[in-house]
């Protein structure tokens, strides 16, 4: 058996390249799992006969959307008011599995005060964070210094703004098609309808995936991280155990908004409640084991 990553998935079958190998494979059989975009697979020449250890894995909701992935681009259009709350979802699915995210606000040629919009948002969500421009190509070259050779990144967020745009940019051609936003109500359309991996000219690799307008997180483990200054805030509490609701010297009501406490809590439900349907179907996947972080994240 020979080595092979999964580039794209269609209906039962899914695309394998390795060394001298490129095809369309069986994806069934006594798997144990299913092979995801990203995926490295051991193939014998004709079907896969085993998924290899991911290091990293983006799901939604317990299920593996991609599979070993170093960044996570989180996507928003700055054209129009970022919605913050959906924001930190994705950020909390991308840094729930292993991911280091990377906010992008697109659209910037279309908000007079992009920069401000940017620095709100980077201040709110503790991120990192690049404005792009698709159309007049300003931005798009911070993002190729992060695509490094031999990385792999993925694309998340809704429908309509601007992914697969920035994607046909950084790859120099139309590769992927594009679809205007609805006129009546400004909503995205999806114009990608599969998972797909794409090798850009330097040698880094981005997974384009349809959008998603709401994440559903697949547990609560990550959702303090995307949350660091709850966290760090957190470590002065009386209370290692504190909830930040009524507990006597808490650390962290009154110096963050309750809105973003609030937000912190729901996600940290939701992940728990997926967890907990996850465990008593009998669906946790031995495959990926989240790591553990230590010490003090730099922000």
């Amino acid at each position: 058996m020979a080595p092979a990553r999964v580039t794209a998935v269609h209906r039962g079958r899914v695309q394998v390249v390795g060394e001298n190998l490129d095809v369309l494979a069986p994806a069934g059989g006594s798997l144990e799992g299913t092979p995801v975009v990203g995926d490295w697979v051991a193939f014998d020449g004709k079907r896969i006969r085993a998924i290899l250890p991911r290091r990293t894995e983006f799901a939604r909701e317990g299920a593996a959307l991609a599979a070993n992935v170093d960044l996570g681009l989180v996507f928003a259009s700055s054209g129009e008011d970022p919605n913050l709350r959906r924001l930190e979802r994705f950020v909390a699915m991308v840094m729930e599995g292993g991911i280091e995210p990377l906010v992008i606000l697109t659209k910037g040629d279309l908000n007079d005060d992009a920069v401000a919009a940017s620095d709100r948002i980077r201040e709110q969500l503790g991120v990192e964070l690049v404005v792009i421009s698709s159309r007049d190509g300003w931005g798009i070259e911070a993002i190729r210094e992060r695509l490094r050779p031999r990385s792999t990144a993925v694309l998340v967020g809704p429908s309509g703004v601007g992914k697969s745009t920035m994607l046909n940019t950084l790859l120099g051609e139309e590769r992927q098609r594009t679809l205007p936003v609805r006129e009546r109500d400004g909503a995205g359309r999806h114009a990608t309808v599969h998972r797909e991996l794409f090798a850009l000219p330097n040698g880094a690799l981005i997974i384009d995936a349809p959008g998603v307008r709401r994440p559903g997180m697949a547990s609560a483990e990550g959702v303090a991280d995307a949350f660091p200054e709850i966290a760090e805030l957190a470590r002065s509490c009386r209370f290692s155990d504190c909830r930040h609701e009524d507990e006597p010297g808490c650390a962290v009501r009154g110096a963050v908004s309750e809105e973003r406490l609030e937000s912190m809590r729901k996600l940290q439900r939701e992940g728990a409640e997926a967890a907990t349907r996850r465990s008593a179907g009998g669906e946790e996947s031995p495959k990926y084991v989240r790591p553990r972080r230590s010490g003090r994240r730099e922000v």
